[in-house]
């Protein structure tokens, strides 16, 4: 495999595990809010709307990286 898609391949692979620690994280934050005594409906829409970008934009390099993995094979095997 060429050195440019070993690169954006790692890329790739870092992005889907950051983007679902990030999912997870405002997961988390939606729960503590809506037990919270001074609730706020707009803040939890507003974080209800990003958790569902985030998850958009999760889904798109979860493609992308089965994609890399279709043409070049999976990145942790290669990197070994």
């Amino acid at each position: 495999m060429s050195f440019v898609l070993q690169k954006h391949q790692r890329h790739v692979v870092e992005t889907v595990a950051a983007y679902e620690a990030r999912i997870v994280e405002i997961e988390a934050d939606i729960r503590l809010r809506a037990m919270s005594n001074d609730i706020n409906i707009a803040e939890l829409r507003l974080l209800h709307r990003l958790k569902e970008e985030c998850s958009g934009v999760l889904y798109r390099y979860q493609g992308l990286n089965e994609g890399f993995k279709a043409l070049v094979g999976d990145a942790s095997v290669a990197a070994e």
